[in-house]
This record gives C-alpha cells, structure tokens and sequence, in this order.
C-alpha cells in the first residue's frame, strides 16, 4: 500500500493521470470494440457463386474447374513375403537341450552363472526375437532361468559363492 492505496489502486490512477494528458487521436480503441475478424462473404448464408461479393468462392471454383483429375490405378497387391524360417537354436527348448547350451558345471560361481543368464538372455529373449518365435524363445528363457536358479541355490552346499 503506497499513502492509502493498494499497488493496483496506485497503477490505475497512474494510468488515468496519463490518459488525460493524451490527446483524444492517440488513445486507443477499446478491446472490446475493435473487430478482429471480419468473416466476409463466405460465411454469410444463401452463398452462391453468381453474388458480386462472393469473389473468394468464385476464383475457389475456377480453380478447381482447371485442376486436372488423377486416374490412378490401383495396384496389384504385393505378395506378403515368405515367413521367415525358425532358427535351429530356437527349436531346442527341451531342459535337456538348454542345459547343454549354457554347459553349468561344478566350477561356476554367481558372477558366471549370471554372465551366463545375461548372454543367453541376449539370443533368446522373447523381446528380442521376432513374433513368430517367440513361444519357443519364452520357453527357452523359462528352462535356462530354472537351470541357473537351481544353480545358485546350489553353490553354497558346494561351499562356492
């Protein structure tokens, strides 16, 4: 508050000082009454192209009239390409087959069952692999998980971490 008056008090009498030492020219139209768009003939109803007025929608359907017709033909569909083949690795998801890739022995420990897992995981993801496959990708990740978490819980009995 400046000498009684709120801050917006002070900028409207502000605003008023200066508009009385303005001449009336310079003073600016009120928002409210200006004209911001002015829709013309072609918003007006009862358009036809023949009104004086309506020059916007006349030059629109000369226009038109010149423009040249596209005859496009359809074409032939393209055959969908031959599905692809299913790679051998993905078609061995037996536990025996897995356990024979990843090759777990007596002498792995967490940091190279888990290297394992990830390195599977990088061929054999059902993310990583196209939609075809990936039921038997799923099935591979689920028995190389299964083999390698036993693994795990193994090593302490083993006496390894």
């Amino acid at each position: 508050m400046l000498f009684g008056q709120s801050v917006f008090q002070s900028v409207v009498a502000r605003l008023e000082r200066e508009a009385e030492d303005r001449p009336e020219e310079e003073i600016a139209t009120p928002f409210s009454a200006r004209v911001i768009f002015d829709p013309g003939p072609i918003a007006t109803s009862g358009i036809s192209e023949t009104e004086p007025d309506n020059r916007p929608l006349s030059a629109y359907l000369d226009v038109l009239e010149e423009m040249p017709t596209l005859d496009i033909e359809p074409r032939d569909e393209e055959p969908e390409p031959a599905p692809m083949p299913i790679p051998d690795y993905l078609q061995k998801t037996s536990l025996a087959d897995v356990s024979h890739e990843l090759a777990i022995n007596d002498r792995d420990t967490l940091e190279s069952l888990s290297e394992k897992r990830r390195a599977f995981a990088r061929l054999n993801h059902p993310d990583a692999v196209p939609a075809a496959f990936r039921e038997n990708a799923h099935l591979r990740m689920t028995a190389a998980n299964l083999l390698i978490d036993q693994a795990i819980r193994l090593l302490p009995l083993m006496g390894r971490t």
